[in-house]
């Protein structure tokens, strides 16, 4: 009996290799699944070694600070350009373009100090995950409720300068699979001209030569060309501003975008041994 158990194993274990290499499906299951519990076991360590940093108020540094290395596995490299403007002194909110989870690995490598970050409130529901971001001080809100949306905006403006502490946001709203920008929404600038701190702007570029949720693929050689952008001032401006102040801000986001998926695309194409970019 226990020959057929073990054989029966060895079965089961060698149709997993295959099909692991075989079948890009297959492929991209396995590792997104072992992704998120990656992060799934990151929640559960931080819930113990978060508090220390949690009491002393410094926002979610130890989270990100520590996730970039439990994410080692996934064979992505990231090259960072700009950190000078993440780590300016006094609050700020940081937007940056939203693309998919493997968003947490890029903000791992380019976190800022004293920043926390705002969430949809569904994501309190999360087991671990919520304990894991209650400690990093991480801001939940109800976007589906206007009411308590704009409430949040005066709260975050208020704690941003209470605390001198920077606020991580996604201007999107929702993640964009098809590259590209979608138009931004206003609550990061709302934000940012209540608390009268400036907007740094943050670039992922396109993560698509080497993951798509659409096709189904994640492979082990992907290149995340990051640049932090010139802080741009929201002094003496009004909420009247806000529209085309988030113009503004997705257009200078865009014409980097453009900028570091065309190096990404290079530095892809390198690794992979090819001579011309990849798509």
């Amino acid at each position: 009996m226990e020959n057929i158990v073990t054989l029966l194993g060895l079965f089961v274990l060698v149709v997993i290799l295959v099909l692991y290499h075989a079948s890009s499906a297959f492929h991209y299951y396995s590792r997104i699944s072992f992704f998120y519990f990656t992060i799934l076991l990151h929640g559960m360590e931080v819930c113990v070694t978060m508090i220390p940093s949690w009491l002393q108020g410094k926002g979610a540094d130890y989270v990100f600070n520590s996730f970039y290395y439990w994410c080692k596995w996934t064979g992505v490299n990231t090259t960072v350009y700009g950190t000078k403007f993440t780590q300016i002194e006094g609050p700020a909110v940081v937007i940056c373009n939203h693309q998919s989870s493997l968003d947490i690995l890029s903000m791992a490598s380019i976190w800022p100090k004293n920043c926390v970050v705002m969430m949809k409130k569904i994501l309190v529901y999360i087991p671990f995950f919520n304990l894991g971001s209650y400690f990093s001080n991480s801001i939940f809100i109800d976007r589906y409720n206007r009411e308590k949306a704009m409430a949040s905006v005066d709260y975050c403006a208020t704690e941003l300068q209470r605390r001198n502490l920077k606020l991580w946001i996604f201007p999107e709203g929702t993640r964009n699979r098809d590259g590209g920008f979608i138009p931004f929404k206003k609550g990061a600038f709302n934000i940012a001209v209540r608390a009268q701190v400036p907007i740094i702007p943050v670039v992922f570029s396109d993560y698509r030569p080497f993951y798509s949720f659409v096709k189904k693929y994640f492979r082990n050689d992907g290149e995340v060309v990051i640049r932090a952008l010139e802080p741009i001032s929201t002094e003496g401006l009004t909420l009247d501003d806000v529209p085309a102040l988030a113009d503004k801000c997705r257009d200078v986001m865009f014409e980097a975008y453009k900028n570091v998926t065309s190096e990404a695309l290079e530095r892809v194409a390198a690794r992979r041994g090819e001579t011309k970019k990849s798509n």
